[in-house]
């Protein structure tokens, strides 16, 4: 994947301090949000469990992530003086066919006669065969050139020329199967799954340039057919752009739901808060309903809490509210509600039979929606 082949230099020849600077950068940033997608990835299987495709895109990301350390410096020095010249490079491109191949899973979309399965199943042929081919040509390479940037004078080599088109037409094929599924997923998606798999799919198209654009200047490298030095400049271009993309797109779902957990613990803790004066106002008569807690809850959890025991308390006050309490205005209710209060205080306990005063909604949080109305009216008038 050119992501990381930008980043260690394997992809052009020429480097300049500012674009050294700029694939540093995106190198950096792109190692974190891998990272952190890998985390979310498996928080989600812990909670949720995982099937093929969960276990796919967490491969597919753990794979990513490793290919970015791997092309670090320090790592592909420590790796080539370990395993023999050349191995990092080698290990390199196969953590990125390992990934594009579980997206290839990820992203496929099932027909008739083809499951996810055996897709999967599948998929493991052309993996293997450019796996071995990235080894055996690695292997004939000479030493003093398996290190050396892409360039016209290595592209000469048989054996180079060879590994990067094998590598190149891998990951090419992968991008293309990719882009071909989210295309058929862009259809049925809406809402911030369509704007993740929009920048996914961008990503890739300009990923799969950036490939394409190698794959030529490799061929007329070697042939001598032609001549385009500005194709690996290019391709950078694209590459950069296509990292960017294919990252902002995979960590989208991510920052979405953060965003949603966010701005819901604010809503509920401020939806608790609303909630306080009619909670004080029925369990300071009924304090039977209040739930036992250790710890301070989380704003959910308390106003989760509170509706339920405001619900339990308004069903035992039933009793000494009138069938007018379910149609009057909240005003009115209020007054109601303390009057209520002041006769079961007094009563100690219920009379006659209870029933539900409030109606309830299809979940907890609708539920809340006319408590939170009634205890505006309850802040609103005086105490009595």
């Amino acid at each position: 994947m050119p992501t990381s082949a930008v980043s260690n230099g394997y992809w052009a020849g020429t480097r300049g301090g500012y674009s050294v600077i700029v694939v540093g950068v995106v190198n950096a940033i792109a190692a974190v949000i891998f990272a952190a997608a890998l985390c979310w990835r498996l928080e989600q299987i812990r909670r949720e469990g995982g099937g093929l495709q969960a276990i796919a895109m967490t491969t597919a990301i753990a794979a990513l992530t490793l290919a970015f350390v791997v092309s670090g410096k320090d790592v592909t020095e420590a790796i080539d003086a370990t395993l023999f010249t050349g191995a990092a490079r080698v290990l390199f491109y196969a953590l990125l066919a390992i990934g594009v191949a579980g997206l290839i899973v990820v992203f496929f979309f099932p027909g008739r006669s083809t499951t996810r399965e055996r897709r999967a199943g599948i998929e493991a042929v052309p993996l293997i065969v450019a796996l071995i081919g990235l080894q055996v040509t690695m292997l004939v390479i000479p030493d003093d050139m398996r290190t050396q940037n892409l360039s016209e004078w290595t592209a000469r080599n048989v054996a180079y020329a060879l590994f990067v088109l094998i590598a190149s037409g891998y990951l090419t094929y992968g991008f293309v199967a990719c882009v071909r599924s989210i295309r058929r997923f862009l259809q049925l998606s809406q809402g911030y799954l369509k704007t993740s798999l929009t920048l996914l799919m961008a990503g890739l198209v300009f990923l799969t340039v950036s490939t394409l654009m190698q794959i030529v200047f490799v061929i007329g490298s070697s042939t001598g057919w032609f001549r385009l030095p500005w194709l690996l400049g290019a391709g950078r271009v694209c590459s950069i752009v296509g990292v960017v993309a294919f990252l902002v797109g995979i960590s989208y779902p991510m920052l979405h739901a953060r965003w949603q957990s966010v701005t819901a613990q604010r809503r509920h803790r401020r939806e608790a808060d609303e909630l306080g004066p009619l909670w004080e106002l029925v369990t300071g008569a009924i304090p039977e309903v209040v739930l036992p807690t250790k710890d301070s809850p989380a704003p959910t959890m308390m106003l989760h809490r509170r509706v339920v025991e405001i619900r339990d308390a308004l069903t035992q006050l039933s009793p000494y509210l009138t069938e007018d309490f379910e149609v009057v205005d909240d005003a009115a209710r209020a007054d109601m509600l303390w009057a209520a209060v002041e006769e079961y205080t007094i009563a100690g306990t219920s009379r006659g039979a209870v029933r539900e005063v409030v109606p309830g909604g299809a979940d907890i949080e609708a539920d809340a929606a006319p408590l939170l109305e009634l205890s505006r009216a309850v802040a609103g008038q005086s105490v009595h």
